[in-house]
Formats: C-alpha cells, structure tokens, sequence
C-alpha cells in the first residue's frame, strides 16, 4: 500500500509542479518585454559612459565642450526614464507570473515595427531656448494612427515623451550658431530608439530643421554644428541627417531664441525596430 501512496504522491506533485510553471502566453510577452526594458537600460549606460569618456573631438573646443555636457544631461534623464519603464516591465511581468492564467484569455499580439517608421507627434506646449534645457522632459501625444501589418500598434491621442537634447540661443556656439534639439524616447508607455529633430540658427535669423538619425553620435552633433558654413553633413559619421522639408523658417527675424511651436505635428522616425505587444 506504500508504494502505492508513494507513487501517487509524487504523481500529484509532479501534476501540480508543471501546473505552476505553465506560464500563460501573456506572461511569457510581459517576461521579454522586461527583458528588452532592461536591455535598453544597458544601451543608454553605455552611450552615457561614452560620452563622458571625453573621446569625441574636434576643432571647435567650445561648442565640442556645450555639445558634450548637453548630450550627457539628455542621456542621463534616458537613462532615468529607461530605468523607471523597466521597473514597470518587471512589474507587469512578476504579476502575469503569479496570477492563475484564464483558459479563455485571447492570446497577446506580437507586432514588429520595423526601422523607419514615422511616428508625428504634437507638443503639449513650445519649447524653447529660453525656457527649455538639456537634460529637461517634454511631452505631447501621437497625432496619428501607427498601423503595422493591418494592426493598430499605436492610436492617435497615446501620450508621447522626450528629452531635450540641445538648447542654445542663436548666436550662443562659437560659430555663431545655435541650436535647439529634441529627441522622441516614449510611445504609449513604450521606450522606443528615435531619430533627433534638431533647429540650428544664426543670430540673423536664419533657421534650418534638421534630423539626425542612427545612433545620434556625439560625434554627429559636434560636426553638424561645428561646421560654420552649413555646406552638408559630411562630418556626420556613422548618422544619418536631412532637411526637414517644409520646416525651415526664412531669414526674416533677428530674434535668438530658437522655439519649436506646438502648433504643428513633428514627424519622427524609428531608427530600431521596435517589438509591440498588442492585447486584443
């Protein structure tokens, strides 16, 4: 009879073991959505440690010097806000753990959004050198649908956010320059790796949007904005950069303070695909 027992005991307990570690297809997305959040964390720290390595240089030490300092603040808050979503992920993913899966649940979705895909985006107010700096956050919500493959990944109206990356007055760089730059770092909840929509001007009042896009190198910016007669991107490196047509504002205005109304949606891009867990 013990035997018997014996093997009914741990046949029971073997039951209720592979009970436990089935996971539910939600919890198994949750667990690599918190991997990812984590894995971003670790791409900011280590653009961080570059950039204050010191290691980018260049002919114009001052605005190589305001570039820098900038670029560190605005990864810095990257960094801050990678870190808070990854704690959210792993929230999310501790608790779909947890939780007894429902027998009827409809199966998460899982959507790629691939590199390049345009996201416009309406700020909740302007920003500007005068009141925006480096390092500080904006928000505003995403003016239209972003559909992939027939599915809605994000509607319009999700609440956006970002970082200012650069914030000088016209005039303020040694070249005469200036420059106000943001860059797209949240989607719905969603930390995601955007291009930077950046206005350079001169104290004369002549203004030229740009993007930047690839990894925004440091050493991007530092040669888009050390390069005093505006001839091209050749010192880009690695990134990529165009005009924004449509955005460049004439010269017209000696006014220094660069703005970026909110008036107008913003188009940015994705510079790295991006994986979306749709629950339907």
């Amino acid at each position: 009879m013990r035997p018997i027992l014996s093997h009914l005991t741990l046949a029971a307990a073997l039951v209720f073991t592979v009970a436990c570690n089935h996971k539910s297809e939600a919890a198994i997305q949750a667990e690599e959505a918190a991997k990812a959040a984590d894995a971003k964390v670790a791409q900011l720290e280590q653009q961080l440690a570059e950039a204050k390595s010191g290691k980018v240089t260049g002919s114009d030490a001052e605005t190589l010097q305001h570039v820098t300092k900038s670029q560190v603040k605005a990864l810095e808050r990257q960094v801050s806000d990678a870190k808070r979503r990854a704690e959210v992920k792993k929230l999310e993913s501790i608790n779909l753990a947890q939780a007894p899966a429902a027998r009827e649940a409809p199966k998460p979705v899982v959507v790629d959004v691939p590199t390049g895909t345009k996201l416009e985006i309406s700020l909740a107010r302007e920003l500007s050198t005068d009141k925006d700096q480096a390092g500080d956050a904006w928000e505003g919500t995403l003016a239209s649908d972003v559909v992939q493959d027939g599915r809605l990944v994000w509607s319009a109206g999700s609440r956006a956010r970002g970082v200012v990356t650069q914030s000088a007055a016209a005039g303020r760089l040694s070249n005469g320059k200036g420059v106000l730059g943001i860059k797209l770092t949240e989607v719905a909840g969603v930390g995601i790796d955007a291009d930077t929509h950046m206005v350079v001007a001169t104290a004369r009042g002549e203004r030229d949007a740009k993007f930047i896009g690839g990894g925004a190198a440091l050493g991007a910016l530092v040669g888009l904005l050390s390069d005093k007669k505006n001839q091209g991107d050749h010192a880009l490196g690695g990134a990529t950069a165009g005009a924004l047509a449509g955005t460049a504002v004439a010269a017209g205005t000696a006014d220094t303070v660069i703005r970026i109304p909110a008036g107008k949606p913003i188009a940015f891009s994705l510079t790295a695909p991006e994986r979306v867990t749709i629950r339907l």
